[in-house]
């Protein structure tokens, strides 16, 4: 029901625990003030035709008038001529707000010139329904105090408390008229407040459009300046979700002893290279490509092999490539690939014996697992990938090259092998001139195992001057192993030279 069908309605119910004498139905609506009030009745109980239209069910619409008749008498007793003044002020007020907001309920420009609706009579609104309030208000534990809601008392003089009052004292009026409307017309009731608590949010139900195949002429196209963008003033970027990276050094390092030096020695240069690049597809949404190129390549003076002026002491080329779908938030599956060699030939000193060469050995690791990351930019960048199936091939191309130091059977070219693997690489930016880069990889068939833990850290000069320190762990029992050595390797190397990242 509209707002003043359930207030005129109810004003008898409110008025008379007043001590008033007014009184309203709906057919034909009666009006009693006292003989010293001035009442605008067309204020007080006009109602608009489609309000009684939209009220009124088929069978009320036929018993009763479309308009009700107003009449307006004198009272038999006169309530005190300020009370019913502040009623028909109020009702006045009521009025003028919701015909100036009915009359504009389609202008777009309401919200933006700031015209606010009163969210303290929403309860009048249609359509009519049972509330708890009103209810409870009469018959609560404190028992229902009649009281003259129109009668302000002296208080402070605070905004915010006198709004609060003032919604208290509109809420409690309403719920009185409420009251009396449930008893009089019941059959025009057809909701419960109960049944709002099932109901979901507008926003909950909101269509967004798919706007990925519109024209782009159309998005970009003014309404009053249709023209005045054509299709060959449009540049349209792809996103690129590559980044390339890259970092390459040059290091060297050299001791010089003299023939006579009362400790003895040697005088020993050294050189070492690097190379890394990276190629790395990220759609930020659920899948991620990472491949890696690694090249390392040092040689070291040998003054005592008389036979070889300079030997590699680092000779490693590693291609490695990952491909994660996202499961769950730092989480991807992940299919993993890594293939590692080295180019140059290595001797034992003084000697033809070739230790290792191109191709002896070479491994590859193929793994099916979940990949773990955690970034945090410019700082660290974390990555664990956990391969409960994993498959290495171990393989050793040389005839020269004694294969069971590289976890394949003697007379043997090639070993494969079935089991698990783990691999972390983190990259630390720890201060602003020290960067720690540490690989830890670890397989194992459940038989025999292989680790190795490579670790390179770096102080930077400046943009193109750098000191690396390199420090190489490697532990693995599958080989086989001289008298009187342990299964446990270790390699570390200080350089200073040119260094640069782009």
């Amino acid at each position: 029901m509209s707002i003043f069908l359930m207030a005129c309605a109810g004003v008898s119910a409110q008025t008379a625990e007043a001590g008033s004498a007014v009184a309203a139905v709906v057919d034909s609506v009666i009006v009693e003030v006292p003989d010293s009030a001035v009442v605008d009745s067309a204020a007080v109980v006009q109602l608009p035709d489609t309000l009684q239209s939209a009220a009124k069910p088929d069978t009320l619409a036929e018993s009763r008038p479309a308009k009700p008749d107003v009449t307006v008498r004198k009272a038999k007793k006169a309530l005190p001529s300020p009370q019913v003044t502040a009623f028909n002020r109020m009702v006045a007020e009521f009025r003028k707000d919701y015909d100036a907001a009915l009359e504009r309920w389609d202008d777009i420009y309401l919200i933006i010139r700031g015209i606010r609706s009163k969210p303290d009579y929403y309860k009048l609104s249609m359509p009519a329904t049972y509330y708890f309030a009103p209810v409870e208000q009469a018959f609560g534990i404190g028992g229902w105090k009649p009281r003259n809601p129109f009668v302000r008392e002296k208080r402070e003089a605070l905004p915010e408390l006198e709004s609060l009052r003032r919604t208290l004292e509109v809420d409690s009026c309403i719920n009185r008229q409420l009251l009396s409307f449930y008893v009089e017309y019941p059959q025009l009731v057809k909701q419960n407040e109960a049944d709002f608590a099932a109901l979901k949010p507008l926003q909950g139900e909101a269509i967004v459009r798919d706007e990925s195949k519109k024209a782009i002429m159309k998005v970009m196209r003014m309404p009053r300046q249709p023209k005045k963008v054509i299709e060959k003033d449009l540049l349209v970027f792809k996103p690129n979700f590559w980044t390339l990276t890259g970092n390459g050094y040059l290091q060297f390092s050299q001791n010089y002893i003299s023939d006579n030096w009362y400790k003895g020695g040697e005088s020993t240069k050294s050189f070492l290279s690097g190379l890394t690049l990276q190629a790395n597809y990220d759609d930020r949404q659920k899948i991620q490509f990472e491949n890696k190129l690694e090249w390392k390549l040092g040689f070291i003076t040998a003054p005592t092999d008389t036979l070889h002026s300079y030997m590699p002491n680092n000779d490693l080329f590693r291609l490695s490539s990952k491909f994660g779908y996202k499961a769950f938030n730092s989480w991807y599956y992940t299919l993993s690939a890594e293939f590692k060699t080295q180019f140059f030939s290595n001797y034992e000193a003084n000697t033809e014996n070739l230790v290792s060469a191109f191709f002896s050995p070479a491994e590859l690791n193929v793994g099916l697992g979940m990949d773990y990351k955690y970034i945090k930019d410019g700082v660290c960048n974390l990555s664990v990938l956990i391969n409960p199936v994993n498959y290495t091939l171990y393989s050793v191309a040389s005839s020269r090259v004694d294969p069971t130091k590289f976890n394949v059977k003697e007379g043997h070219k090639r070993e494969s092998v079935w089991g698990s693997r783990l691999e972390s690489t983190l990259k630390w930016k720890i201060v602003s001139i020290l960067m720690w880069e540490s690989r830890l990889s670890y397989t194992t068939n459940y038989e025999k195992v292989l680790g190795e833990w490579e670790n390179t850290f770096t102080f930077a000069i400046n943009q193109y001057l750098s000191t690396k320190l390199f420090v190489h762990a490697r532990f693995d029992d599958g080989v086989s192993r001289e008298e009187g050595h342990s299964y446990w390797q270790l390699q570390e190397l200080l350089s200073f030279g040119l260094n640069y990242t782009w």
